[in-house]
C-alpha cells in the first residue's frame, strides 16, 4: 500500500521530500543500500521518528508494515515481553534501538 491522504485539509497532492521518496522506493520493493536502510528505520523509530510503522506528513500516511519485516523485540529492561517493530532488517533495527535482549524475525 502506497501512501493516502488521512486528513481532510490536506492537499490533494502527496509532499515530495527525499524520506517519502526513499519510502516509496522501499514501497515499491527496490533495492536499498546499507544507509538507506537504517535511515528508513531511524525515521520509523529512531530518537525523533514516527514509533511506529507508519510515517505521516501533512495528512499524508506512508504505512510501511506490508513492506517492510516483521520483528519481535525483547529489551534488558523487560526481559521476556516482546514488542512487535517493522524494519528492512535486523541489523537496522538493532543500529536504531538500544538495550536489545533478543531479536525473532517473525
Amino acid at each position: 500500500m502506497h501512501a493516502y491522504k488521512f486528513s481532510k485539509i490536506a492537499r490533494d497532492t502527496k509532499p515530495d521530500t527525499n524520506t517519502t521518496s526513499l519510502l516509496e522506493k522501499a514501497q515499491d520493493g527496490k533495492a536499498l543500500t546499507r544507509e538507506e536502510k537504517d535511515k528508513i528505520t531511524n525515521i520509523l523509530y529512531g530518537t525523533c521518528g514516527a514509533q511506529s510503522s507508519t510515517y505521516k506528513l501533512l495528512g499524508w500516511a506512508w504505512p510501511m508494515h506490508e513492506t517492510l519485516k516483521r520483528i519481535l523485540v525483547a529489551f534488558d529492561y523487560e526481559p521476556g515481553i516482546f514488542h512487535t517493530y517493522y524494519a528492512p532488517d535486523k541489523t537496522s533495527l538493532r543500529r536504531t534501538l538500544s538495550s536489545i535482549s533478543e531479536m525473532i524475525e517473525a
